[in-house]
């Protein structure tokens, strides 16, 4: 199991394949597993590497974490597998990194599923900063018919089939109930993030890939990010909401071939 050091904080990654890099940042709380129905596509053709972000996964998880801190590990995980031309590809939380990363460093390009334009203090994080997690891990992020309703609602289309959602559930509700308190807080540090400032200077060819039905990173915010993005493609996916990841991979793989066809064709 590949995992790198830095700064005593221990980061686990997965990689496989050959040819040009693929960097792959899950969203928040995720893991490398988002990627499941994603990765086989890709290392057929490409070297893809799929991190576990500090804080999340099999790394491990301090007491906080900001953008430089993942900025670096980046860096780190660069150097220790000798990748020079790389793409980002980040769903949710991970197109945050996406961006802030590209906006400091040379990259290829660039995809952003599920884009992060800004974050907002919302009702669950004030009861995650202020509420110990005894009144809240139970409510929130363990398996109950609560939980169960709210994230239906929130990451996924009406349109998506009950036994997709049920596969994310299954796939991930252990690993959500056995995370510390301190990674559901990392977000709250970032309230008043806007991407707009570093959206504005990236050069690389960048695609933003939304689902329709996304109530958590609205496609209104990925046309925003799209207008900021001089030069960027944007598709949009009916019938999908956050957790697109799950709901369309066979379309996400098509977008994403495509626009890296052409990335090879323009060289």
């Amino acid at each position: 199991m590949p995992f790198i050091f830095r700064s005593d904080v221990k980061i686990h990654f997965h990689e496989a394949g050959e040819g040009t890099a693929l960097m792959f940042l899950h969203g928040s709380p995720g893991q490398i597993s988002n990627w499941k129905y994603i990765l086989p596509y890709f290392k057929k053709n490409y070297r893809v590497i799929a991190v576990d972000l500090r804080g999340y996964g099999k790394s491990d998880k301090p007491d906080f974490v900001s953008i430089s801190d993942y900025i670096g590990d980046i860096d780190t995980i660069r150097e220790e597998l000798g990748i020079n031309e790389m793409i980002l590809i980040g769903h949710s939380f991970g197109t945050l990194l996406s961006l802030e990363y590209a906006v400091r460093r040379k990259v290829k390009a660039m995809i952003l599923i599920s884009p992060v334009t800004h974050l907002e203090k919302q009702l669950m994080d004030w009861i995650i900063e202020y509420f110990p997690p005894i009144f809240w891990k139970p409510l929130l992020f363990s398996n109950n018919s609560l939980m169960r309703r709210l994230y239906r609602k929130m990451f996924f289309s009406p349109a998506t089939p009950d036994k997709v959602f049920y596969r994310f559930m299954v796939d991930n509700m252990e690993y959500i109930e056995s995370l510390p308190p301190q990674s559901f807080r990392y977000l709250i540090s970032l309230v008043g993030y806007d991407a707009k400032a570093s959206a504005e200077k990236i050069k690389a060819p960048t695609l933003i890939i939304v689902g329709e039905d996304d109530i958590i990173t609205s496609p209104e915010d990925a046309r925003i990010l799209h207008q900021w993005i001089k030069g960027s493609k944007l598709a949009v996916i009916p019938d999908a909401g956050h957790m697109i990841l799950y709901e369309k991979p066979e379309e996400i793989c098509d977008i994403i071939e495509d626009f890296l066809e052409n990335l090879k064709f323009d060289k």
